[in-house]
């Protein structure tokens, strides 16, 4: 098993794939596109969030911990925090995990929101998806100190000075 750790951010990543390259009619290939591109940015949060709760050694601990950390991270705090001075300081692969995660972001907005006359293509969605996985990849790469540096940047608050 990958470092991460976390088998639901790869299960999503198989889901995600699986989905992208499912057969059919054409609604229901597009559904499974757009729901493609929502399991792949749920796997890069999912894990943010386990990077979090390890950094603070909740993992397999202590569930009751550990919900309130996954439900204190917010998609768009997230993305702000990925995008500031603080995560450069954290090196040149947290600011690739916050480009991939806003983009992956965008990308499963229009995919959960746009009309039924979205045109997605394969490609595109398989493309979203291998971001998606090279983030998580990024994630793994990680040490112990950018993990519990990254934990502090996404859950803390930040005060006006």
């Amino acid at each position: 098993m990958p470092r991460l750790g976390n088998a639901l951010v790869h299960d999503l990543l198989v889901v995600a794939d699986m989905l992208a390259e499912r057969g059919g009619r054409r609604n229901l290939r597009k559904a499974a596109m757009r729901r493609a591109v929502s399991r792949a940015c749920d796997a890069v949060f999912h894990g943010l969030c386990f990077v979090c709760t390890r950094a603070l050694g909740l993992w397999r601990r202590d569930a009751a911990l550990t919900e309130p950390v996954y439900r204190l991270l917010d998609h768009g705090q997230i993305r702000k925090r990925l995008a500031g001075r603080e995560a450069a300081e954290l090196g040149p692969i947290v600011v690739e995990i916050g480009a991939a995660f806003a983009c992956l972001q965008d990308r499963r907005h229009q995919a959960d929101y746009s009309p039924p006359s979205l045109n997605i293509h394969r490609d595109a969605t398989r493309n979203v998806v291998a971001r998606a996985k090279q983030a998580v990849c990024d994630l793994e790469s990680l040490d112990d100190d950018q993990c519990r540096r990254l934990d502090v940047l996404l859950i803390t608050k930040t005060r006006l000075a």
